[in-house]
């Protein structure tokens, strides 16, 4: 048996995560499970680079994207960057937040699970 969504409705058992990376991890197990529950679609938006055999890096996604796309009933989509306490967005991230923004698609930062999960008020 799987974890409920009351386990990570209840304050005690949402970690307080310090490196985005294990943020990423737990809101992403979190998507999973919004998904296998059909109140969701996600898509977590991999970018970054890889180092090709002649030393040069092949970039991948787009630059200021966000790390997750989650698309909900009724053709509302969220575009969700994860960020520590102390992450800022880079310019590319505002230019990209600005341009979704002004074609009317909504845009958050979270920077735990628990914001994540008062935003989404399932």
């Amino acid at each position: 048996m799987g974890i409920g969504l009351n386990h990570y409705r209840n304050p005690n058992s949402i970690l307080m995560l310090s490196s985005e990376k294990d943020i990423q991890a737990v809101i992403e197990q979190y998507l999973r499970l919004l998904e296998q529950r059909k109140l969701l679609v996600y898509i977590k938006n991999n970018s970054g680079a890889l180092k090709t055999e002649r030393g040069s890096f092949l970039r991948f996604g787009k630059a200021g994207s966000p790390d997750f796309l989650i698309f909900l009933s009724e053709g509302k989509t969220i575009h969700l960057e994860v960020k520590n306490h102390r992450g800022r967005q880079t310019e590319s991230q505002n230019q990209y937040q600005k341009q979704v923004e002004s074609l009317g698609h909504q845009y958050y930062v979270a920077r735990s699970l628990k914001e994540l999960i008062e935003f989404l008020d399932f």
